[in-house]
């Protein structure tokens, strides 16, 4: 018995009563919802919400990516740890991994001893497929037709590898958060023997729905869906993106075909089109969400392949499963650990939360008006073509007719369809008010991203780029004023005269440039992004010794020394961007390796040109240069192209100048158009390289002689000691010792005291 004297059946009907007294509201009261794909049930508790986070909070996932790495082993022309050397590719790059997971010959386990210990054998294929030659973007800020491209290689490669392998796995892991350990876009094929766990908990449940309602799971799923409209995203002509019913991660989505299709080769082409269109749509709302690049893991699943592709596979519906771990903000994730881990899958927000949450995101209302009129005159608009309007979503919005004078009988009609327009003025003129207009997902300005470089001590300019990607016409205003420092150093900054017009160069381009800088000056930039919905600025101070970074230099020549093998000079120019004045110098740092070796060895020379003298012999060696403010003002730029050279291995030269260096010939026009001489070859040279080197040699034997001649003189003075020193009998009288002349004369015996 209880202390209040109620058993344990009685408190269970008493709470039972109290819970069907209440009335249950899905976004306030835990409950548990099944997942009839992968046949389990999540526990959601959106209540949750309102505690307190005091756990981990990620790191920022605002870094800069360069554009181009050439040490990043997926970017165009890398070498990658097995050696080999990516083209110098433009588009997609498709390559086998050089770390797989699976092998296409890995031996057979056996038979097992013991139910507990089984093993099987597991084969297949592991491929990576780069999306883009750039690091710095990823597939919301890639063109629809670069996104076409990428969907067409995974239809051909799972097309290709499903000829083989029963389950072909293309998934996607987007940022670091998500295990992602190289920033550059990409993804991953995987091809198996075997059908995965989820795959097979799918085909399943796919299979026993159709068995038993006679219609595919994902296909009536997608139906119903649309007619509730609670949980949609998005949907096109062809696709479907919703919040399943039964999502675990916060933010999860699936991508659904509206037509029966069973893997990705069988999409038509007009579906690939409307599939790079949507998922630029989702992915853009997905960074827009937090206002960062959202890390996500996600993946395609369609019918098994391989030697059964030709059964009757007709209860699968290809679908793509978009899992973000993103919980309450940018740098807050939700983790799957505790009752997750040991119990069953739970979530805190509602799906249907979510969706409203993805969903409801800034949008933007582009309304074409098309009047069944001749058009002759504009009517006032600042922005688009003729005809196109813009305004804000749920406020009223006049679309205008050109060419109509006011109470002419005007038609009105969205466009493509054929039933008239009902507005308060419709028919009456040629305006029309919608009070309560439609809208499409379009978002207001962002604050645009942006840097500035210079790259002597005159003149910098600052780029800039969409923080989000629009569909609107958007403009940027760009302007500049200078700051100065009255007083002491650490007073506060005020602003100088100004501001000042950032020409952008050339017009339109994403670049305004700031001629006749002051270098001790401080500048502050503006750069504002404009479009229908409005303007967002962003002001960033810069000083020109601060963001110096010259470019790389010219000219890098690698030149062998006749008769030295372990021995290279390299040589080159000033950048041409660089003025040279007296108190404006560069110094430089050099790096050369054996092509051949990874490590690179580095060295500061004091001019333009060095000699190295470690070298490898007889093998070709990759040199390259940078450059630097000699006050460290700024950054080191980036290397220059690589020079390669191979030390000599002929004889030392018979004249040799003042100074003991050899006599280098130089060519002394050399010709502008005159053909680059070609690369060493990275094969063995097949003959036999003499690594002494002739003064080596000469030291060498100078060092014996010496040490001999000293060894020799060193024997025979121990040599005469002895022979001085020994006796030459028992008895007989003592013969004075070498030291004899030594002794004071007032010490021997008999010597008279003077």
């Amino acid at each position: 018995m209880s202390r209040s004297g109620a058993g344990p059946e009685q408190r269970q009907q008493a709470s039972e009563a109290d819970a069907t007294a209440t009335t249950f509201l899905a976004s306030e009261h835990q409950h548990i919802r099944y997942n009839p794909l992968h046949d389990e049930w999540v526990l959601v508790s959106a209540h949750r919400m309102e505690r307190p986070w005091q756990g981990q909070v990620e790191l920022s996932l605002l870094k800069t990516v360069p554009r181009h790495d050439p040490h990043n082993p997926l970017c165009p022309g890398a070498t990658r740890a097995n050696g080999e050397v990516n083209p110098h590719y433009d588009g997609t790059f498709l390559f086998d991994n050089d770390f797989p997971a699976l092998q296409p010959d890995a031996p057979n386990p056996g038979p097992s001893d013991h139910p507990l210990f089984q093993a099987e054998a597991a084969r297949g294929v592991c491929k990576v497929l780069c999306f883009h030659p750039w690091s710095d973007v990823t597939l919301p800020l890639m063109s629809v037709p670069e996104i076409r491209a990428v969907v067409d290689v995974w239809a051909s490669v799972t097309e290709e590898l499903g000829a083989q392998y029963p389950w072909v796995q293309i998934f996607e892991n987007k940022g670091a958060m998500m295990g992602c350990s190289n920033p550059h876009p990409h993804c991953q094929v995987w091809a198996s023997s075997f059908l995965p766990d989820i795959a097979q908990r799918e085909e399943r449940s796919q299979r026993a729905y159709q068995s038993q309602h006679g219609e595919p799971l994902l296909m009536e799923y997608g139906r119903q869906e649309l007619l509730r409209k609670e949980r949609l995203v998005l949907t096109s002509e062809h696709w479907l993106v919703l919040v399943p019913f039964w999502a675990v991660w916060p933010f999860q989505t699936l991508l659904l075909p509206r037509r029966h299709v069973r893997r990705l080769p069988e999409l038509t082409p007009a579906e690939r089109d409307d599939l790079a269109f949507i998922m630029k749509k989702l992915l853009t709302k997905y960074d827009n969400l937090f206002e960062t690049s959202f890390p996500y893991t996600m993946g395609w699943h369609g019918a098994p392949t391989g030697s059964e592709a030709e059964a009757n596979w007709d209860h699968w519906q290809l679908h793509a499963h978009y899992y973000p771990p993103l919980l309450r903000s940018a740098t807050v994730r939700k983790f799957m650990v505790g009752y997750e881990m040991l119990a069953q899958a739970q979530r805190d927000l509602t799906p249907e939360q979510m969706s409203s949450s993805c969903s409801g995101l800034s949008r933007v209302l582009v309304a074409v008006a098309t009047a069944l009129v001749s058009a002759s005159t504009s009517c006032p608009q600042a922005w688009g073509p003729p005809g196109v309007q813009y305004g804000q979503p749920g406020r009223s919005m006049t679309l205008c007719c050109p060419g109509v004078t006011a109470g002419a009988p005007v038609s009105w009609f969205r466009d493509g369809e054929t039933s008239l327009l009902q507005g308060p003025d419709s028919g009456l003129g040629h305006e029309l008010v919608l009070a309560l207009a439609d809208s499409t997902d379009e978002d207001p300005p962002a604050r645009p991203i942006v840097s500035c470089r210079a790259a002597d001590y005159e003149n910098f300019s600052c780029t800039w780029s969409p923080s989000q990607v629009s569909g609107l016409p958007t403009r940027y205003l760009t302007s500049y004023r200078k700051k100065t420092v009255p007083g002491a150093d650490g007073q506060r900054m005020s602003l100088s005269t100004g501001p000042w017009p950032c020409p952008q160069e050339p017009p339109g381009a994403a670049r305004c440039m700031v001629h006749g800088a002051e270098f001790w000056s401080q500048y502050r930039i503006n750069v504002t992004e404009v479009n229908p919905l409005g303007a967002s600025t962003r002001l960033l101070d810069v000083s020109l010794q601060s963001i110096l970074r010259p470019d790389p230099p010219q000219g890098l020549r690698v030149e062998s020394v006749p008769g030295y093998p372990r021995r290279l000079r390299a040589s080159w120019m000033y950048p041409a961007s660089w003025p040279r004045q007296p108190h404006f110098l560069l110094k430089f740092r050099l790096q050369y390796r054996p092509v051949q070796h990874p490590a690179w060895s580095m060295v500061e020379p004091a001019g333009l040109e060095e000699v190295i003298t470690d070298a490898v012999a007889g093998l070709p060696h990759a040199v390259r240069v940078s450059a630097r403010d000699f006050l460290d003002a700024g950054t080191w730029s980036a290397w220059s192209p690589e020079a390669w050279g191979t030390p000599s291995t002929g004889p030392l030269p018979k004249e040799m100048p003042a100074g003991g260096q050899p006599h280098m010939q130089r060519e002394e026009n050399p010709q502008a158009n005159s053909p680059a001489p070609p690369r060493p070859s990275l094969l063995p040279d097949p003959r036999p390289l003499d690594h002494r080197d002739p003064l080596e040699q000469m030291a060498v034997l100078a060092s014996l002689g010496i040490f001999s001649f000293l060894g020799l003189a060193a024997g025979a003075l121990a040599l005469g000691l002895w022979l001085r020193l020994k006796p030459d009998g028992k008895d007989g009288p003592q013969k004075p010792g070498f030291l004899a002349p030594m002794i004071p004369v007032d010490k021997l015996p008999g010597a008279p005291n003077l």
